[in-house]
């Protein structure tokens, strides 16, 4: 009897250090799914008629693992691995199509991090504040059927200058709020600099932004700076030296009772040469309003600038009425805490000069400048 006594004490000893150990364990394991169906008419080609389509889309779907640890001193560690799991991909081209997405593990904002009174400190792929800063203020979606970030800082249209990035080999601080203020920034290592031809380059992206939140008022202005960008993704590097393409950006948000009024605007310039650029100026206008039970709507009007060149030089895609504007009308319903349902109207409408914009940010090769094109889409999405 004591033989057996002595085996269980002797096995709860062993015991004890791992449970202890699993109930301090922090990691915890979340994610959002979305799927989005749309329909859309009307793209007009140059050889005649219109064009009509449906899709399906799964935007900005991922799963995450995160924990933290206490060190003490008020100290913790932290880590976040956060994987695309895009499993509809309706809207790739025609060699990919149907595949699913090709990312990997960490595949999304992914780092290793400190934080304590100082803030946050961390390393990995990040948002940049900029993009971070728009997507807080931007009424419709980033990508996908309700995507209009390539209206906004993204490639669209002939304007080539994307700033809607997460930025690999980042290092990124984000402050505490003082008062209601607060600041982040984050700028990139010049490993890439390495692989190309000429001397000197950098390749750093850097991104900043300060906010203001208190009760009903949000407000935030950003600023990205990307050192000899073009040179690094570039062929060789030949011409890059010196060259940046920079974007500030202003937006706030306001909450009034059951609505929310957003507005953000945006000025962005690139230079693909030490004589050649381009700069295009966008803004995002819209606002939610909870209705009774779980019952809600949305409004939102994006509007993307002429894309305007250094030689001024009025051709297609450029230069005055080259720009584009996109309405977007949705109502969700809440289905539960987690689960939401919605049904959506948006319309794109190129201006007299432009060719590139379509709803969604679709694929839209050969249109015909000043066309315009809509859709319906049904969505659906889980938290968790």
């Amino acid at each position: 009897m004591n033989k057996k006594l002595m085996a269980v004490a002797v096995a709860s000893a062993l015991a004890a250090p791992a449970l202890a150990l699993a109930q301090a364990s922090t990691v915890n394991i979340y994610g959002y799914i979305n799927a989005e169906y749309g329909f859309a008419q009307g793209l007009q080609k140059p050889a005649g008629g219109t064009q009509s389509w449906d899709g399906l889309n799964s935007p900005g779907s991922y799963i995450g693992f995160k924990g933290e640890e206490k060190l003490g001193g008020g100290l913790s560690a932290w880590f976040q691995c956060e994987t695309d799991t895009g499993f509809l991909k309706g809207d790739q081209a025609v060699s990919t199509l149907h595949n699913a997405t090709q990312g990997g593990w960490c595949s999304r904002n992914s780092a290793l991090g400190v934080k304590g009174g100082f803030g946050s400190v961390y390393i990995g792929s990040w948002d940049s504040p900029m993009k971070r800063a728009v997507g807080k203020h931007r009424v419709a979606g980033e990508t996908g059927w309700l995507g209009v970030q390539h209206y906004l800082i993204s490639n669209g249209g002939t304007y080539t200058g994307s700033f809607s990035v997460r930025n690999s080999n980042s290092i990124n601080w984000d402050s505490p709020s003082f008062n209601g203020f607060s600041a982040s920034l984050s700028t990139t290592s010049t490993k890439d600099s390495a692989t190309v031809a000429t001397a000197g380059l950098k390749g750093r992206h850097t991104s900043g932004s300060l906010s203001y939140t208190a009760g009903p008022v949000d407000v935030v202005v950003a600023r990205t700076v990307a050192d000899d960008n073009r040179s690094i993704v570039g062929a060789g590097g030949a011409n890059g030296l010196g060259l940046k393409d920079t974007a500030m950006m202003l937006g706030g948000s306001y909450t009034i009772g059951a609505a929310k009024i957003s507005a953000l605007y945006i000025d962005s310039d690139t230079e693909q040469s030490a004589t050649t650029g381009m700069s295009r100026k966008s803004w995002n206008l819209g606002g939610t309003y909870k209705l009774a039970g779980a019952h809600s709507l949305m409004g939102a009007y994006t509007v993307a600038g002429d894309t305007n060149t250094k030689a001024n030089a009025q051709t297609t895609g450029f230069g005055a009425n080259s720009g584009a504007n996109q309405y977007t009308l949705g109502y969700i319903n809440a289905l539960s805490k987690r689960t939401n349902a919605g049904l959506y109207y948006i319309r794109a409408k190129n201006d007299s000069n432009a060719t590139g914009y379509a709803v969604g940010g679709q694929a839209s090769t050969g249109l015909v400048a000043g066309s315009s094109n809509n859709a319906v889409i049904m969505r659906l999405t889980h938290s968790f």
